[in-house]
């Protein structure tokens, strides 16, 4: 029994700190949040502040301007002249456009609109009747007038600014802007923004919800002021904005909005405008405040219930310390007997490792010198061709030498400069074989890949194998589009391109009228070389081998199986796929599908990399 009034005891005494740290913490939590919210409305209010001066400034100056415009008093000081008047209302045009302003007109002493920026539009106001307005009665009265009020017919708010036009004493007519808010009544609306704006009489003019509009910002403004008020927004006054304060925060406050709105809260804050006697008033949601309360609530009340929790498992945790530890101590010598046994389970995984990497070391290595071999063995098996190849230049410039000399002693300078140019085009052909046969021949080191063009890959491989095709009377087709481009590199593009038309040079040996056919073609994505014959094609039954090291349908000594196996790996590398079928009308062909690398950035990437 005393166990459990112990155990209730505790679990009130939880439960009771749990409730205090919450409420404690969602306090600290919203004052936190209403000190946030303060701060980025008041920068708010300022903004909105500095927008509506700044609408109103930008276009205050222009009736000053015009009451000073030469063109305007010139125009006022001879109504009767239609010239001078219809030069006035295109100026007043291209005013209204550069200041971008609602309204610009002149009105004369008569009250009657003498010009305006609207003369070519249809309502255009010239011609109306503007006598009864009040900012034109108080521009007579005391030479320059503002007015605030409803614009009977548009039925919207219109700000109007005027100035006195005077020649000496006499009076020539009266300059007026009349400027709109529309546009910032929208931003506000855009962004969610709750902002009032009332007048000196305290009438919301300007809200981005139209529900507050033409209002009395209390009902005590709207008894003291209501008759005067009318008569400024004729027959679109509404009943006055209900707020209830609930808290004071030094300026600002915490209201109920009981009308327009359903009982709604808000952090009210206001600025006044004392330029022109407006006050700006914003209302703010206080639902992240709200949440910030939450949250501090379920904050408060979560750590309170950890630290209770953490401190009853720390006097459970000493409880059973004891009894752990002497385990603790019968597990220390099971556990420094494992230990061992990991360590040497380790250190025999560790020697695996290493052996492992040394055998992919060793198998990289004989990768790289079988693919040295087979491009050797290739051009071992061009050597007699080539040689052929370089020994015909030099029967030739044997020959030209001796008949350049004939020529000399002769004094026929011009052949002797003929077989000179002829002796060096010669001597440059035995260069590009031999210096092509040096870059081929030399072991890859591929390290980043660069573009490489798929025509002089192609090129630079038949260089090559000309004397070999020619002395074969194997009729070659080329058909290659420029300015194909691969990743890769040039030496093992050659290499694969070599090691597909000698298999195809093989497969023709024997066949009437051979042939082989190199074509490069692009897609999207993709650049497809080929090589293709007229030879008797590739057995069904082995064509899925073609491409396994050391598999090879030719006699011993003719080769090592190792061509299309070097080729297949080149590929991959290079990202693309290497394939193999039989054409229908006779013969194999080989295809190599390498992504295509766009001209404009391949030239780009060559001259980085050059």
């Amino acid at each position: 029994m005393q166990t459990r009034l112990k155990q209730l005891c505790l679990f009130v005494g939880a439960a009771g700190a749990i409730g205090v740290s919450a409420f404690i913490s969602q306090h600290l939590w919203r004052e936190a949040g209403l000190k946030s919210l303060r701060a980025i409305n008041e920068q708010r209010v300022q903004l909105v502040a500095n927008a509506l001066t700044a609408e109103v400034g930008r276009q205050d100056h222009l009736p000053v301007v015009l009451s000073l415009d030469p063109d305007v008093r010139a125009a006022l000081a001879a109504p009767a002249d239609t010239d001078h008047r219809d030069r006035l209302n295109r100026k007043l045009a291209r005013v209204s456009i550069e200041a971008d302003t609602r309204a610009l007109y002149l009105i004369g002493p008569d009250g009657i609109v003498f010009a305006s920026d609207d003369a070519q539009m249809p309502d255009t106001l010239v011609g109306r009747n503007l006598a009864d307005r009040p900012y034109f009665i108080d521009a007579i009265a005391s030479g320059r007038s503002s007015y605030l009020g409803v614009e009977p017919e548009s039925n919207r708010v219109r700000y109007y600014l005027a100035e006195a036009v005077r020649e000496g004493s006499s009076l020539l007519g009266i300059a007026v802007v009349r400027i709109e808010f529309d546009t910032l009544e929208a931003a506000w609306g855009r962004a969610a923004e709750r902002v009032l704006v009332t007048d000196s009489d305290g009438v919301v003019f300007l809200a981005s919800d139209p529900r507050y509009k033409y209002r009395f910002i209390n009902p005590a403004a709207a008894e003291r002021s209501s008759a005067i008020v009318s008569k400024r927004y004729p027959g679109v006054l509404a009943p006055p904005i209900r707020f209830e304060q609930r808290e004071r925060r030094n300026s600002d406050s915490i209201i109920a909005v009981a009308a327009p709105e359903a009982n709604v809260t808000y952090l009210y804050q206001s600025m006044v405008v004392p330029a022109y006697g407006w006050t700006i008033h914003r209302l703010t949601d206080l639902a992240p405040v709200n949440e910030d309360q939450r949250d501090g609530g379920i904050i408060g009340g979560a750590t309170s219930a950890l630290i209770i929790s953490l401190v009853l498992y720390i006097i459970q945790r000493h409880r059973v310390y004891v009894g752990e530890r002497q385990a603790a101590e019968r597990l220390k010598g099971q556990v420094a007997e494992r230990t061992r046994e990991l360590r040497e389970l380790n250190a025999s995984l560790q020697t695996e490792i290493d052996e492992h990497r040394l055998t992919e070391a060793r198998l990289r290595t004989t990768q790289n010198e079988l693919v040295q071999a087979g491009k050797l063995a290739a051009l071992g098996q061009m050597s007699a061709a080539i040689a052929h190849e370089i020994n015909q230049p030099l029967a030739a410039i044997r020959t030209f030498m001796a008949s350049a000399k004939i020529f000399a002693q002769r004094q026929n300078i011009s052949q002797v400069v003929r077989n000179l140019d002829l002796i060096t085009d010669l001597a440059e052909r035995m260069a590009a074989i031999t210096n092509h046969l040096k870059t081929f021949a030399r072991k890859s080191e591929p390290g980043q890949r660069e573009p490489v063009a798929v025509d002089g890959a192609v090129q630079g491989t038949l260089l090559l194998l000309e004397s070999q095709i020619a002395s074969a009377g194997v009729r070659l087709e080329c058909d290659v589009a420029r300015d194909l481009w691969v990743m890769g590199h040039t030496v093992q593009l050659e290499q694969v391109i070599l090691n597909l038309v000698r298999n195809a040079l093989d497969a023709v040996a024997g066949q009437t009228d051979p042939w082989i056919r190199v074509t490069a073609r692009p897609s999207d994505d993709t650049v497809s070389i080929s090589v293709s014959d007229n030879g008797p094609g590739i057995a069904p039954e082995i064509i899925g081998r073609i491409f396994d090291p050391f598999f090879t349908t030719k006699g011993i000594g003719d080769g090592l199986g190792l061509g299309l196996s070097i080729s297949y790996g080149i590929v991959q590398d290079f990202g693309g796929q290497i394939s193999a079928r039989n054409r229908p009308e006779g013969g194999a062909e080989l295809t190599v599908a390498l992504p295509r690398h766009q001209a404009k950035t391949a030239q780009i990437d060559h001259a980085i990399h050059a």
